[in-house]
């Protein structure tokens, strides 16, 4: 649900539809429409589709009613992405799984490669790339860790502003190694 979505208005949703459809038993049991009448409010309707077509497929014949802890297998399933099947393995599971978002996604060029174009196809490549090479090795460390980078994104090294004075990693910070850092501004290529 947070996918594009903001946290103020999923919260709410969030504990209607877990009242509604406590399980993926649940959501696979009812109506597509139903679904989807329980999202009503939170965009992208092809979300709740996917999830649907996800809840009954895991728990329809032969299906194990849950969701694999291996982010290869996750991604083998009806609408799940890269990033959701590195969410699901690393925060549900705690596996060694890379995942990337926006927030992550410029936390890591801002980082390592400031001179990569935001929103490139080689942003997207390289902040993989950087999400795996930085995993810590275990699943525990793998799960704080990419944690710390969504709220360091969220919170700190945000689109609009970058909060550099707070940054735990602005010792090895590239844009801020590079071109310094003016509290308060995302500068010019962001």
């Amino acid at each position: 649900m947070l996918q594009q979505t903001q946290v103020s208005r999923v919260v709410p949703k969030y504990h209607e539809f877990l009242a509604s459809f406590p399980t993926l038993g649940d959501v696979a049991a009812a109506p597509v429409t139903r679904v989807a009448e329980a999202w009503s409010g939170l965009g992208y309707y092809a979300r709740a589709r996917n999830l649907h077509r996800l809840a009954r497929h895991v728990t329809g014949v032969g299906g194990s009613g849950t969701l694999p802890a291996d982010p290869a297998a996750l991604r083998a399933l009806p609408g799940i992405g890269a990033y959701t099947a590195g969410a699901v393995a690393s925060f549900a599971y705690e596996r060694r799984a890379p995942l990337v978002d926006t927030n992550v996604a410029r936390v890591l060029r801002r980082v390592f490669a400031p001179d990569l174009a935001p929103k490139s196809s080689a942003e997207g490549k390289a902040a993989w790339a950087l999400a795996e090479a930085t995993l810590p090795r275990s699943g525990r460390h793998a799960w704080t860790h990419n944690q710390a980078l969504m709220e360091l994104g969220a919170l700190v090294c945000t689109a609009r502003v970058r909060h550099c004075r707070g940054c735990p990693v602005k010792g090895v910070c590239e844009t801020n190694v590079r071109k310094g850092c003016e509290e308060g501004t995302a500068g010019r290529r962001g």
